[in-house]
């Protein structure tokens, strides 16, 4: 891969993993509720997931010339009405929920990362636009996956632990602060409708 296509695939996984999105909220709302330590969980659902997405966005780049089109559209509304329901979640959640929220964690991160199409758009776009063009063995497509994930992953950690950071704060402040992270979660579904 030439220099210049690698520094523009940094910036764009870097720009993407640390901007606002359903993981990111997610993981901020977590940290606010529960501390850094509390969204370990939910950071680890959110992980393995990703990095399950990256496997298989690289199998449908690599396998598929074209993407279906209903594909698209099925997990596109599967994906709002997934973030939907977490904005719901957050909005209303009450800080005593904070511990029963936390043993379902993992889950909740992890199936979020098959319904999340900023995520698929993540991998699709890293993969056919920055990696296999210019390489397509295993080795570097293994490369690509841990590298992506790794990337998306230090975003979602770093909402989260600024969520801890701030957490005196926010819990002062708890139902503006939920009904906040509710409608950030839902203005992720905006431009998938309509973008």
């Amino acid at each position: 891969m030439p220099l210049s296509v690698l520094s523009a695939f940094l910036v764009f996984i870097s720009i993407t993993a640390f901007t606002p999105g359903p993981n990111n909220i997610l993981a901020m709302s977590a940290g606010i509720q529960r501390g850094f330590r509390g969204s370990l969980p939910i950071l680890a659902g959110i992980c393995c997931g990703f990095f399950g997405v990256m496997l298989l966005c690289c199998l449908l780049v690599t396998s598929l010339s074209v993407l279906s089109e209903r594909f698209v559209s099925v997990m596109k509304y599967a994906g709002c009405l997934y973030i939907a329901f977490l904005a719901w979640k957050v909005a209303f959640a009450r800080p005593a929920e904070g511990e029963q929220q936390a043993r379902a964690g993992f889950w909740a991160g992890c199936i979020l990362q098959f319904v999340n199409i900023k995520v698929i758009i993540y991998g699709m776009t890293a993969y056919s636009g920055f990696i296999l063009p210019y390489d397509d063995s295993a080795l570097t497509l293994i490369a690509a996956m841990c590298v992506l994930t790794l990337f998306g992953s230090a975003g979602t950690v770093a909402w989260a632990l600024a969520g801890s950071l701030l957490q005196r704060f926010f819990r002062a402040h708890a139902r503006l602060v939920n009904a906040v992270m509710g409608v950030l979660l839902l203005a992720c579904i905006v431009p998938l409708l309509f973008g």
